[in-house]
């Protein structure tokens, strides 16, 4: 797989995992059941993003580094924001959705974690 081809793999998925995100957060008011599917559903995307990063970033990543020296400053900065950004992200999901997978059923709520 060519590094355009994973490029685009990654986008799709990481595009599910968002849209996976997106319709957990939509809910109604006091709905249990929608709490907890919404916490299922962020398991998931949060399963995705992480398969992603395992299967395509990282070996993209040390298989072919880059060589910031022939980036324009500008490009670089946002190389850099979004290598942050995607570790910020990795990290928050780690410290807010594994916690709450683990907690009994009767406590799983955001506000809770």
């Amino acid at each position: 797989m060519s590094l355009v081809d994973s490029g685009e793999v990654s986008l799709i998925v990481n595009t599910i995992a968002l849209l996976l995100l997106i319709v957990g957060v939509v809910r109604r008011k006091g709905s249990k059941k929608v709490l907890i599917r919404h916490g299922y559903l962020s398991i998931l995307g949060f399963a995705l993003k992480m398969a992603t990063v395992l299967a395509i970033m990282m070996p993209s990543f040390v298989m072919t580094p880059l060589d910031m020296s022939k980036f324009s400053p500008l490009a670089y900065w946002i190389v850099v924001a979004k290598f942050a950004s995607g570790i910020l992200g990795t990290v928050m999901g780690f410290i807010c959705i594994i916690p709450w997978f683990f907690k009994p059923l009767d406590q799983m709520a955001c506000n809770r974690v």
